[in-house]
């Protein structure tokens, strides 16, 4: 999880890199190709005003009538067109002053004359006599000129054009050469970026790699020692993986003291809660007994003296409860703070259990309806059988004690895949949403909605989880108005 977003940073700085290295060879070659494309206009150009000089003065040679006489018909097109000087595809034309074309056409390589497109003349048409030389489209097969226009001194406009077909093609195949060189230079800055960044980031991915080293750390409970660290190889590669490097190490220093605290203290109340625990089992022993001796030997007592006698013994006897599920949850602690996954090894016959406790369950709460469904093979698992009698019973009384009468609750047990499962599901009015979050923690109590005749310690189902875990399972619920299932599983042996 912590190295991805340090792949995501290589990458970005990689395309970054790759970007900003064919966005340069494009500026570079565009540049390249501006200055090219006015280096090969101005050879045409040069060329073209050449040409131009040269075919004015051949028309400026030609014989004139007297005025007043029939003008001397114009000479044909062979006298101006492909005559010697002239490069192959120069065009030649001649306009009278009415926009006629007099003469008109090219020669090609293999010296044959060809007459101009009326697409082409109208292009040569609209340029303007005297002007700078200009590039004008003749369409088909002809392509871009780069035309120059003429008034000689009979009034005709005389127009020469040379083909830019050669300058494109250069130009053309410098961009391709430009494109292939912005394609392989990206491509040569994204791999040499990729492993320079990736040699850059190695350390820092060594830091994430001693960060998410820690969270796979349980840190609620147990002895917890946070011995990962970043190597000093790493805090000294650069400036800011050494920043990062030393604060990670000053943070898993301060929350290694912080979970020895936590842990002292835990031992120590675990500790008080055993000790008081133990103490506290005699004198109450000794309340009772001295409660059932004096109702006894008194039997003629007062009513509201055998009331109250009655009261102390079942209060002691609700006490002595409280003080063994205190007892036992800092016995499963402590077995959990050593790393004791299970109390015993003994085999037990879970089906046996659960029929027991849902015999004695049908008889204490006989308001309640009572269903048994148990695999048809005995279920069998390891671990304390006095523990696992206490997980099933503090089931059936949860479902008993927070259940109105007239509640079915329906007792599940199956082994399937290695695991065996136990399920207490009743019809009742459900966990309240807000209390299942927290169902499973000590002295958690149900409210006012969860009908109960008697008082619950709020430890029963704390009892459930804690022994469950010891055993290497879990405990879960679903609840919903009408139907709430605890699920316990666990190892089978």
């Amino acid at each position: 999880m912590i190295s991805r977003p340090l792949r995501s940073l290589r990458w970005r700085i990689v395309l970054i890199a790759s970007a900003l290295v064919a966005a340069s060879s494009i500026v570079i070659g565009g540049i390249t190709l501006l200055a090219l494309h006015g280096y090969l206009v101005g050879q045409v150009d040069d060329l073209l005003t050449a040409a131009s000089n040269r075919t004015e003065r051949d028309t400026g040679q030609l014989p004139h009538a007297p005025e007043g006489s029939t003008p001397a018909p114009h000479p044909p097109t062979s006298e101006f067109v492909g005559v010697p000087g002239q490069s192959a595809r120069t065009v030649v034309a001649v306009v009278d002053s009415d926009g006629e074309f007099i003469v008109s056409g090219f020669v090609d390589e293999d010296g044959t004359r060809h007459a101009l497109s009326q697409a082409a003349k109208q292009a040569l048409a609209a340029l303007r006599p005297g002007a700078q030389p200009q590039t004008v489209d003749l369409g088909g097969k002809l392509g871009p000129y780069r035309a120059a226009s003429v008034t000689d001194v009979d009034g005709d406009t005389v127009i020469t054009a040379l083909p830019l077909g050669s300058a494109y093609t250069i130009l053309w195949r410098l961009a391709w050469v430009i494109g292939a060189v912005v394609v392989a230079s990206a491509v040569v800055a994204a791999v040499a970026g990729a492993v320079v960044i990736g040699r850059a980031l190695r350390p820092l991915r060594r830091v994430a790699a001693t960060a998410a080293s820690v969270t796979d750390v349980q840190l609620d409970r147990g002895d917890v020692r946070l011995d990962a660290r970043v190597e000093e190889a790493d805090l000294d590669s650069t400036e800011e993986v050494g920043q990062v490097g030393h604060a990670l190490n000053a943070l898993l220093e301060h929350v290694g003291d912080a979970l020895a605290v936590r842990q002292a203290s835990e031992q120590t109340m675990r500790r008080f809660v055993a000790d008081a625990s133990h103490e506290l089992r005699t004198p109450l022993a000794t309340v009772r007994a001295y409660a059932q001796l004096s109702a006894r030997e008194h039997p003629e007592l007062p009513d509201d003296l055998e009331r109250n006698i009655a009261r102390i013994d079942r209060e002691s006897v609700r006490m002595g409860e409280l003080v063994d599920q205190l007892l036992l949850l800092a016995r499963l602690d402590a077995g959990a703070a050593a790393g004791v996954t299970q109390p015993a090894r003994d085999e037990v016959n879970l089906s046996l259990v659960v029929a027991e406790a849902a015999g004695d369950a049908r008889l204490a709460a006989s308001d309640h309806s009572w269903s048994l469904d148990l695999d048809a093979e005995p279920v069998v698992v390891r671990g304390d059988e006095s523990q696992l009698r206490r997980l099933v019973r503090n089931l059936l009384t949860n479902a008993s004690t927070h259940t109105p009468p007239g509640t079915s609750v329906r007792v599940g047990l199956r082994a399937a895949s290695g695991a065996c499962t136990l399920t207490v599901a009743d019809d009742g009015p459900g966990v309240p949403a807000e209390l299942q979050p927290t169902v499973f923690e000590r002295f958690a109590r149900g409210d006012s909605a969860r009908n109960r005749d008697g008082g619950s310690t709020g430890l029963g189902l704390a009892i459930v989880k804690a022994i469950a875990e010891a055993h290497g399972g879990s405990v879960a619920l679903e609840s919903a108005p009408g139907r709430t299932v605890f699920t316990v599983t666990l190892p089978a042996a």
